[in-house]
């Protein structure tokens, strides 16, 4: 009989182990490839804004989401080798060579691999189809949010089921080089006992995993606001503590047993307190792992509902559905345009206002940050623009009082100032001192001017418009719908004929200045905002980047939800891949379990141990590999999630607080899982040993 016979005997008699193997591979393409055609669609692309924040995060999640399938591929390759080696010891003990061993090996490992990463690949286009499809839900029109495959994701993916085949190649070859025999014999039955854990170590443990996350989120926050200054990015090490506190945990939880103060019942239940010991720094890696995973796709999970959360919200304290801001010399769509468009589409105008506000010279203070890291207060003068009291009163529908003399600053409603300005910033208007009388939250004109729209008294702003002329003044319109949200047709056609009625006065980038243009052309400087704004509707930045910019509450919400969308999609994906990732590597853990002491179970049963016991020793071996991961990536996410959003502008509001209550969903969600996964291994498990 030849070798490639036998090999093929003990592959279908060992056909679990090349299945595990396999399907380790099958997920890991797969889910790696469907979420590269997914990101590298060419709708995506041109969605995500370059440079964006958005796009960075999404390369973060590419990074994880290729990390964790690469670990998790290596898990599976390492038990599959692991398990192998009694059927490779017994081979060289027999005299066989290693060359032709390794040849014979790396056929088979080969040929599985091979076909699983070929499946994964073939695979992810349906897959990635039918998770596109399913998020459509989350996006208010489906205009150019089509389904479309590009050839950078589907050459990543090849190169990812490359580089898994030759991670499994490499561990192989360092698999059949090792030469000591009775090592290779006794692999399966090699422990990893450590040294005895003290009593503190888990405190410890907590203490340091609390602390890292403190250090490596609250310091640079608190430095910025308070001591004005960036910390280096390698501050960022600080995340390592909280590592070396989680594994002092699960070492802790693994590999400390003791009598305490209840002997008896440390006796009674000696054998399994004792026997994860025998594995500790395995079992304890692996719990470290797990814990990681459900951080990973928990924090996914809660930073997808966070960006749906601020999407749907976008715009929705916005009193008026409809705001229009432009040159008061330019001629727009008129009173009468507006209406005659509505009548066409069918909708119904509830309320209609019209104000003037005028743009005068300021001075103003504000922050910035230089190339060393250091937040510096400075003087800046630009033009800004100014409503009168009384237009504001009757806009915004309740009574404001501004003196002579006095100004109030508009904010969005639920404002907190940021490190950037200050609602109180203004030093001079026109060379005339003005003093703070607080905000007014007015989100329909928050967008108006930079950095803040504000309000004067009747007679100082009839003073400084006596000044003014052309093209410092500009018109304001507001208006509301009745069901705003079915004017989707009367909101694209409204803005088609608002950028069509635009010309030179408004075709300018959202951070153009004109005096700040004069300036820079009277010291011969180049202006950096000086450019055109690309007036057409097929330019996708307009909305974002036009300094006069129209605000439809349907559109906001519509463009918002794609961009959110894709984000959204990207970190539940995350969440599969994390969840797939936890659920496979706990069973076969559980399974690796029953391998490793079947003989250990067979002889308590042969000493007298009834089937009770054993079965409370497995459930007690389970309990620890499903509840202690579990509970502290849960805590751990829930710790960091706090610490994100609240040193992230020093406040938490009813809307994040509710975040904290989903993500306590979420959580249970990722508990219930889990305890289906721990009845599914404990019956595998039970199977195995009874």
């Amino acid at each position: 009989m030849t070798m490639n016979k036998i090999m093929g005997k003990l592959r279908r008699k060992n056909k679990n182990q090349y299945t595990l193997l396999g399907i380790c591979i099958f997920l890991s393409v797969l889910l790696v490839t469907s979420f590269t055609f997914m990101y590298f669609s060419p709708t995506v692309q041109e969605l995500l804004p370059q440079g964006g924040d958005t796009r960075k995060l999404s390369w973060l999640m590419m990074g994880v989401t290729f990390l964790g399938c690469t670990v998790f591929t290596f898990y599976g390759a390492n038990l599959f080798f692991r398990h192998k080696s009694r059927e490779i010891g017994v081979f060289l003990a027999l005299g066989e060579q290693k060359r032709k061993l390794g040849k014979c090996l790396a056929r088979e490992v080969g040929i599985v691999i091979i076909r699983y990463a070929v499946c994964g690949i073939v695979l992810a286009v349906p897959v990635s189809y039918l998770i596109w499809n399913g998020f459509e839900a989350l996006i208010i029109t489906s205009a150019g949010m089509k389904y479309r495959v590009g050839p950078v994701g589907l050459g990543v993916g090849i190169v990812f089921a490359l580089f898994l085949v030759l991670c499994i190649f490499f561990l192989g070859i360092r698999f059949i080089r090792r030469v000591n025999i009775i090592e290779i014999l006794n692999a399966q039955r090699k422990t990893e006992m450590v040294r005895e854990v003290k009593p503190w170590t888990g405190k410890v443990g907590i203490f340091l995993i609390i602390a890292g996350l403190v250090l490596a989120m609250a310091v640079p926050a608190v430095c910025m606001r308070v001591f004005l200054f960036v910390m280096p990015s390698f501050w960022n090490v600080t995340y390592g503590i909280s590592a070396v506190g989680l594994y002092l945990f699960m070492l802790s939880a693994v590999g400390r047993t003791g009598r305490g103060k209840n002997p008896e019942k440390y006796y009674k239940n000696i054998v399994s307190s004792n026997l994860m010991r025998f594995t500790a720094r395995q079992t304890t890696k692996n719990m470290c792992v797990i814990t990681l995973l459900v951080f990973v796709l928990l924090l996914s999970a809660f930073w997808g509902a966070m960006y749906y959360r601020s999407a749907y919200a976008g715009g929705e304290g916005a009193p008026y559905d409809y705001s229009m801001h432009y040159p008061s010399g330019e001629k727009q769509v008129t009173k009468d345009d507006i209406f005659e468009l509505a009548q066409e589409y069918e909708v119904d105008i509830e309320a209609y206002e019209e104000a003037e506000a005028v743009v005068l010279l300021t001075d103003y203070k504000m922050r910035d940050l230089t190339d060393r890291g250091k937040y510096v207060d400075l003087n800046s003068r630009k033009l800004v623009s100014f409503v009168s009291a009384s237009d504001f009163s009757r806009i915004a529908g309740r009574k404001t009082v501004v003196r002579s003399g006095e100004y109030k600053t508009i904010v969005p409603s639920g404002y907190h100032p940021s490190i950037w300005v200050k609602p109180h910033c203004l030093l001079r208007v026109e060379d005339r001192k003005l003093s703070y009388k607080g905000t007014e939250e007015f989100d329909n004109l928050t967008e108006t001017s930079d950095p803040f729209t504000f309000i004067l008294s009747d007679e100082d702003y009839h003073n400084f418009a006596g000044a003014s002329d052309g093209p410092d003044r500009e018109k304001l319109v507001f208006f509301c719908v009745g069901d705003v949200y079915s004017t989707y047709d009367f909101a694209r056609e409204l803005k088609h004929e608002y950028i069509a009625h635009a010309g030179e006065l408004s075709d300018h980038v959202a951070l153009y200045d004109a005096y700040e243009e004069e300036r820079a052309v009277e010291q011969g400087t180049g202006y950096f905002y000086s450019g055109k704004a690309g007036l057409s509707e097929d330019n996708p930045d307009l909305m974002g980047d036009w300094k006069y910019a129209p605000f439809f509450k349907v559109l906001v919400k519509a463009d918002a939800m794609q961009m959110v969308a894709v984000f959204v999609l990207l970190s539940v994906y995350i969440a599969v891949i994390s969840l797939a990732a936890v659920g496979v590597m706990t069973y076969v853990r559980s399974v690796t379990i029953a391998m490793d002491n079947r003989q250990l179970f067979g002889d308590l049963g042969r000493l007298g141990a009834d089937r009770n016991y054993i079965e409370r020793v497995i459930r007690r071996q389970l309990r620890r590999i499903f509840t202690y991961p579990t509970a502290a990536g849960s805590v751990i996410v829930l710790v960091f999630s706090m610490l994100l959003i609240y040193f992230n502008d020093m406040h938490l509001d009813a809307g994040e607080l509710r975040l904290f209550v989903m993500e306590l969903g979420l959580i249970l969600g990722v508990a219930v899982f889990m305890y289906v996964m721990y009845r599914v291994s404990l019956r595998r498990m039970e199977k195995m040993v009874l």
